[in-house]
């Protein structure tokens, strides 16, 4: 017999045992068999377990042991009839490079990350990223649509309010007119890519990757490659050790603003308790027993929800709240975006001056819709002022949000709305000297190409 064939003759031959109390299931058939064995009650209650949950052994070998811990009541379980080909250790082997690893393979499959009460997991089909998800609050669609800027918090609070599970939570924003369905999907889909994303920062936990194909509810497919989502994750955590040297800071304190009424993961709740007895972020990192990345983190997550306020002494010692932790390329992004809606508005003052506003805002609002076809991500919706300009704001609240190269991204869409306007002006009949027009922009354009 083939050895592929023998591979999967051993498969579907050997049956393992699933173990809480009384409760038996089969396990994968991945290890030798491991049969009929029952856990007592007591060394079940050592290991931590609920009476709703329960064990299953995944693997067998000379010296280890592998269980899952299910939940019965949810019915939750890792994908167990698929095989366990990867497990490894954080500290020794970081996400980025497990995920490199999975993506220069090519494989499919289901990665499993677990850092004390922390779970994530990732869909992985032929090496690119197609799925996440995560059991923390701050990962839910809802805070993610606020963190985004897409909705909020009066719209994510009273979402909130209606929804009725099992309906799908981003559904109450389209009834309601929040969000379009449009928006709603590319919503869905910086929620999934964002939970990939935060995966580099952790620097302890463990992770497992389960090969086969693995078809999650609710499918989005990604239209980044895997090796962009870890790179932008990578960048993600140094902007996250920046916050953790701010944290370290003495001038710097953080605060529990509120006992939240939601629903925050064991450590979230450990660290707000801790925020209401300790000032300093040491002491809160050894009250709560987590290291100082994992801790600010945390805070991150806190700080979204609006649960902790975080706030700097000046030199007279007068507290102030801090600004939002900016990058240095978050904050040429945006000064790039801003220089492109000045030239726009520039370029666009001419026409609007000999023809009036509404002809220029209708012609120039089609042209919009063509380049936001190409350019989706970041002009899908985005509409015309009333005297033929567009928001910098809401552009660059958009171009943060780009995966991939951003400043790319926006010169290429900009760019295009650059160029018509230019062609425009030049060829325009009723105005019969552009250049005096086009030559004061030098220096503009400049600003624009020094930001490339």
């Amino acid at each position: 017999m083939p050895p592929e064939r023998r591979k999967g003759a051993r498969s579907r031959r050997l049956r393992g045992r699933s173990f809480g109390g009384n409760c038996m299931g089969e396990s994968l058939g991945f290890g030798r068999p491991v049969g009929d064995v029952r856990f007592p009650s007591d060394l079940l209650a050592q290991l931590g377990l609920g009476e709703d949950e329960s064990l299953r052994v995944l693997d067998l070998g000379a010296r280890t042991l592998l269980l899952e811990r299910t939940t019965q009541a949810t019915g939750t379980a890792l994908p167990w009839d698929r095989d366990l080909v990867l497990t490894a250790d954080v500290r020794a082997f970081p996400l980025a490079d497990v995920l490199g690893l999975v993506h220069g393979a090519g494989k499919s499959g289901f990665l499993y990350f677990t850092q004390r009460d922390h779970a994530k997991a990732v869909y992985v089909h032929r090496g690119e990223v197609v799925f996440a998800s995560s059991n923390l609050r701050v990962d839910r669609l809802g805070e993610c649509l606020l963190r985004a800027g897409v909705v909020s918090l009066d719209q994510l609070r009273e979402a909130e309010r209606l929804h009725a599970p099992p309906a799908r939570f981003g559904l109450v924003f389209v009834e309601r007119g929040s969000l379009t369905p449009r928006e709603l999907w590319h919503g869905v889909k910086y929620q999934v890519e964002e939970i990939v994303r935060s995966l580099f920062a952790y620097t302890s936990g463990t992770v497992y990757f389960w090969e086969g194909e693995v078809q999650p509810d609710n499918v989005v497919r990604l239209s980044l490659p895997t090796r962009r989502l870890v790179a932008e994750g990578v960048q993600r955590r140094d902007e996250l050790l920046r916050f953790l040297a701010l944290l370290e800071d003495p001038r710097v304190e953080v605060a529990a603003v509120e006992n939240p009424d939601r629903d925050l993961a064991s450590t979230e709740r450990d660290v707000l308790a801790a925020l209401r007895s300790e000032s300093g972020f040491g002491a809160v990192c050894r009250r709560v027993g987590l290291d100082p990345l994992s801790a600010a983190r945390t805070i991150q997550l806190l700080r979204l929800v609006g649960a902790v306020r975080v706030t700097r002494r000046d030199d007279n010692g007068a507290a102030a709240a801090h600004p939002e932790l900016r990058s240095e390329g978050e904050d040429a992004l945006r000064e790039l975006v801003s220089n492109h809606a000045k030239l726009l508005a520039e370029l666009v003052a001419p026409i609007v001056a000999v023809e009036g506003a509404q002809p220029a805002v209708r012609r120039l609002g089609r042209v919009l819709q063509d380049v936001a076809e190409r350019y989706p991500d970041l002009l899908s919706g985005v509409r015309m002022g009333e005297h033929c300009t567009l928001d910098p704001e809401d552009l660059s609240r958009r171009a943060l949000r780009l995966p991939g190269d951003r400043r790319r991204e926006v010169t290429a869409a900009l760019g295009e709305l650059v160029s018509y306007l230019e062609f425009e002006l030049k060829h325009h009949p009723r105005i019969t000297d552009p250049e005096p027009f086009l030559s004061d922009l030098m220096e503009l354009r400049a600003k624009i190409d020094d930001g490339l």
